[in-house]
């Protein structure tokens, strides 16, 4: 991990920890913990690779402080023989809409990326990118009418450190209330595209396939908040 993502990562964890501190007399925090499984294919430079299941694991605190943004700790991990990546995500976002019906919000995604592998078919050769990168962040939920069913989309898309990244996850979960908490069952589609000049794979006078590397298929998971 890089300096400037363990500065971020340390300054959220701090932010998070404060944000408990200060709500919880009020009781206007709102912890969720949460986990899906992802059945990936995977695609380099416009050719299909391997396939794999591999989790993500979340979590993320909400409160209704003013000025004070909620914060989200996520991490997704890939690792095939010609790619790999470990992402870890630290979402800071507001919540700009509250309806019955409607949730919105919006924010930034600061990314870690570790644990890099790029193989260009052609020659073997094998480049790493860790890095830290960032991107603007959106999340929705509408909810269907008289029932407890929600259609879910996220976005992530950004372009810097040389990387143009998009993450997107879009799905239904239905939510489960009990006496002080709620359960919430998930299921969806998301893919996770890189962009890079590091991920060209030339011969001596032609290029094989787009720059770019990735990862998508469908998930389920659970969230457990209280």
């Amino acid at each position: 991990m890089n300096n400037s993502a363990l500065a971020a990562m340390t300054a959220v964890a701090m932010s998070m920890a404060s944000s408990a501190a200060m709500a919880e007399d009020s009781d206007s925090v709102v912890v969720k913990v949460g986990a899906d499984a992802w059945w990936i294919e995977t695609e380099v430079n416009e050719i299909d690779r391997d396939k794999e299941v591999t989790p993500s694991v979340y979590l993320s605190i909400e409160h209704d402080l003013k000025y004070v943004p909620n914060a989200r700790l996520k991490t997704t991990g890939v690792e095939n023989d010609y790619m790999a990546f470990d992402k870890l995500d630290l979402t800071l976002y507001y919540s700009l809409m509250d309806h019955d019906l409607l949730h919105f919000d919006a924010g930034v995604t600061l990314s870690d990326l570790s644990n890099t592998k790029y193989k260009n078919a052609d020659n073997g050769q094998i480049k790493d990118f860790d890095g830290f990168i960032w991107a603007f962040y959106g999340y929705a939920e509408i909810t269907v009418p008289d029932t407890n069913f929600d259609i879910i989309g996220e976005t992530n898309f950004g372009d810097s450190s040389g990387i143009k990244s998009t993450d997107l996850t879009a799905g239904v979960q239905y939510r489960m209330p009990l006496k002080e908490s709620t359960i919430t069952f998930r299921g969806g589609y998301r893919a996770i595209d890189l962009e890079s000049d590091d991920f060209k794979a030339t011969t001596t006078s032609t290029i094989l396939g787009k720059p770019f590397i990735m990862a998508d298929g469908f998930f389920v998971g659970a969230e457990y908040s209280f």
